[in-house]
């Protein structure tokens, strides 16, 4: 599902938008440098124009990090219980990902802010880029209500530690009903082979989504990491209600790795 191009329908936004207007580009705060590994950071984003918020990239010296809540407006756009790996906002993600999966899709007026809030695994530095397509006024800015389904962005997996030569399994509830688009998995132990990583199950409310016979598979986590290039094959396409819960069964066979994850949400209405 393309949320970009979702979000240009839903606010009627041409290919010549852009044309001739100030302010066109990407709306960020300042870099946070020299964070603490585990330290919580806050990044808030005041826009100075009406715009429709799109591709939301959230960059780190090492892409490894956990993003615990992102806000519009004073709304959040997390659909689930846990966090979600800051892999999936990486603007270093496999291109085709970027643009149709990282867009939020909301409009926003003049003043209003976005504020991201998350931890680093290692420390170092940390910003953000998200950009935008300028409305022509603030007139043509959506109310909440008009654009709930954009509010739906993002169900964080949370994080786990996989013990060396073991099995342990991400697992959150939804807070209100959503449609799962495009899995994304990180490994935030950068020592441990990705190779020596694998996925046993997908779990979507009691169901299993891998296709092949119960406990016989084992699919290289490399497949739903950010680098995939695979992205139609992410996605689950599968909606669920408030409260169903997701499992992801990840082994290591290697040394001990922490896992984090998220999956994109599609934007129906």
């Amino acid at each position: 599902m393309d949320r970009q191009l979702i979000a240009k329908a839903n606010h009627n936004i041409t290919l010549r938008q852009k044309v001739g207007t100030a302010q066109n580009l990407f709306l960020g705060d300042a870099q946070l440098r020299g964070l603490a590994a585990g330290v919580p950071f806050t990044q808030t984003a005041t826009i100075q124009r009406p715009a429709v918020l799109q591709c939301l990239n959230i960059d780190s010296t090492d892409g490894l990090g956990d993003i615990t809540n992102i806000t519009v407006a004073g709304l959040s756009l997390f659909v689930s219980t846990g966090s979600a790996a800051l892999a999936c906002f990486d603007s270093r993600s496999n291109s085709a990902l970027a643009a149709k999966q990282r867009s939020i899709g909301i409009s926003i007026n003049n003043n209003q802010t976005v504020v991201v809030q998350g931890s680093l695994v290692a420390g170092g530095n940390v910003g953000m880029g998200i950009s935008i397509d300028p409305l022509k006024s603030p007139a043509d800015v959506l109310s909440p209500a008009n654009q709930a389904h954009g509010y739906d962005f993002i169900f964080g997996m949370g994080t786990i530690l996989v013990p060396a030569g073991g099995v342990a399994t991400l697992t959150q509830t939804a807070t209100r009903p959503c449609t799962l688009g495009e899995v994304i998995l990180a490994n935030h132990t950068p020592a441990v082979n990705i190779d020596d990583l694998v996925v046993e199950s997908v779990e979507v409310a009691g169901l299993e989504m891998l296709a092949g016979a119960t406990a016989t598979q084992q699919i290289p986590l490399s497949v739903l990491t950010n680098a995939s290039g695979d992205v139609a094959g992410l996605r689950l396409s599968y909606p669920i209600a408030a409260n169903a819960q997701v499992r992801i069964r990840v082994r290591s066979f290697g040394a001990a790795a922490q896992i984090s994850g998220g999956i994109f949400i599609e934007p129906w209405k």
